[in-house]
């Protein structure tokens, strides 16, 4: 096991240099976007719940240039994974015809940016190199951040083919949360992995320094202090890197397919404008499996679920009111203490461990999208902590990060 540690060059650089060794020509664009981290929330967004969320340092880079043929030949490397290398047309991904996870992925992303017109319907085929230094499997986002980088990198190639407007747009908030909303629609429909959306809305629209507290209620992003201005460091650990996790997404899918549902039933814009929505949802419930309906879930299952979404929005305003009250140790009690009840498999006896070994708190890095945990770790005490489970489990160091950019 070990503890993970950036190379001493950056991705951007590693990524236009392998562009232009790949294809013979320099890069048309570059860019980048960070690791992002959830502080707590992260199942609550179809509730219109609350997320909070904050930016790694590590980061992925993306470099892209225009082909003339339909091909999208797409390269990656990065940490504790095979070198990757696919090719695939937009006619394979209508056709149901690329197999690859990563490779559907991002060329799904292609067809929805020129779906949603960021891209001409006119573009050809694209080549793609991503240098990524986020290991996949900590819980740190990797392959939102490549979706962000890449449809930044896009975005900026759009630009240079239409003409019109300038760099300075791909700065601005319209655009980043376009293209945010674009990449979380992506996922929906070309990968198997869990959906958390406030990932891509942070890799585009965090601030450094700070994190970013997203309310699905309204769609508002705001800025809290950061955790680390308590005296901590912060740490991802996990029993092993390298792999997406993705077990648990049918359970989860289901979970967020029924709050959508019952927010459609009751014609309201999120579950959480809905007075006694726990009692309200188990009653609607009970009446469609009194009326036959095979596709209603259980109704203990329901007020599971909503009381879960309901609770942890709670838990999660909290959190965001002692960050910016400043008052660390009732923000660390409060992650330390349990969730809702749930279904969703965590990794509960990891946290132990991290609080037995010193921890100030610490809690799933995402629950149910990865078995990693986060651990908030008193600075005196960080460096033998981090050594001492890089013994046992992978360890990666969660310095503070800065939103995604175009470098080139």
């Amino acid at each position: 096991m070990s503890l993970w540690k950036s190379p001493s060059t950056s991705p951007v650089e590693r990524a236009a240099a392998a562009h232009e060794q790949r294809t013979g020509n320099p890069a048309a664009h570059t860019a980048s976007a960070p690791a992002n981290w959830v502080l707590i929330g992260e199942n609550v967004d179809h509730f219109g719940g609350v997320t909070i969320m904050g930016l790694g340092g590590q980061r992925v880079a993306v470099s892209v240039s225009p082909r003339e043929d339909d091909v999208i030949a797409i390269t990656g490397e990065g940490p504790y994974v095979e070198p990757f290398d696919a090719e695939a047309t937009l006619a394979q991904l209508a056709a149901g015809e690329i197999e690859r996870p990563l490779a559907r992925r991002l060329c799904g992303l292609v067809q929805a940016l020129i779906t949603r017109q960021v891209l001409s319907r006119d573009t050809c085929g694209l080549d793609i190199t991503i240098i990524s230094d986020v290991p996949n499997g900590s819980g740190l986002g990797a392959l939102y951040a490549v979706d962000a980088a890449l449809a930044l990198a896009l975005a900026a190639l759009a630009l240079d083919g239409n003409g019109e407007g300038s760099a300075d747009e791909l700065d601005q908030p319209p655009l980043r949360a376009r293209l945010a909303e674009i990449c979380s629609q992506n996922i929906t429909a070309n990968s198997t992995l869990p959906l958390l959306r406030a990932r891509h809305t942070v890799a585009l629209r965090g601030t450094a320094g700070q994190v970013s507290v997203v309310d699905y209620a309204d769609g508002s992003i705001t800025q809290a202090p950061h955790p680390a201005k308590f005296g901590v460091r912060i740490f991802a650990i996990g029993t092993t890197f390298g792999t997406p996790y993705g077990e648990q997404t049918q359970r989860l899918a289901a979970w967020r397919g029924f709050i959508d549902e019952a927010v459609e039933n009751f014609g309201v814009t999120s579950l959480r404008e809905l007075p006694d929505a726990v009692n309200r949802v188990v009653e609607w419930v009970e009446a469609r499996r009194d009326a036959g309906d095979t596709n209603a879930p259980d109704p203990a299952t329901a007020r599971t679920w909503v009381q879960f979404c309901e609770t942890e929005t709670l838990r999660s305003l909290a959190a965001a009111k002692a960050l910016r009250s400043r008052r660390g140790n009732e923000l660390f009690t409060l992650l330390n203490s349990p969730s809702e009840a749930h279904d969703i498999d965590t990794p509960d006896a990891l946290v132990s461990l991290a609080i037995e070994r010193g921890a100030a708190a610490a809690r799933p890095a995402a629950a149910g999208a990865s078995q990693a945990v986060i651990a908030f770790v008193p600075v005196a005490e960080a460096d033998a902590f981090a050594a001492g489970f890089a013994d046992e489990f992978e360890v990666v160091e969660i310095l503070d990060g800065e939103p995604a950019r175009v470098e080139v």
